[in-house]
C-alpha cells in the first residue's frame, strides 16, 4: 500500500497534456520546413511524450484493477 502512495506522489503530466503535445510534434514533422536535426529531436520529445502518457494508462489500469479486485 505504502508504495502506491509513493508512485502517486511522483508529479506527472496530465495524460492530455503529453497527448496535444505529441500532436503538436507530429504537426510540426509534417512541415517541411524543418531539417532533418530538428525532425530527429521533434520525434524523440514526441515519444517520450507518448512513453509518459503510456505510463499513465498502465498505472490507471492497475489501480482500475485493485478497484475491482
Amino acid at each position: 500500500m505504502e508504495e502506491t502512495n509513493q508512485r502517486e506522489q511522483i508529479p506527472q503530466e496530465e495524460f492530455e497534456t503529453l497527448i496535444q503535445k505529441a500532436k503538436d510534434v507530429l504537426a510540426k514533422l509534417n512541415s517541411q520546413e524543418i531539417s532533418l536535426k530538428e525532425s530527429l529531436l521533434l520525434y524523440e520529445n514526441g515519444m517520450q511524450s507518448l512513453k509518459q502518457a503510456q505510463e499513465i494508462l498502465e498505472h490507471a489500469k492497475l489501480h482500475y484493477q485493485e478497484f475491482k479486485d
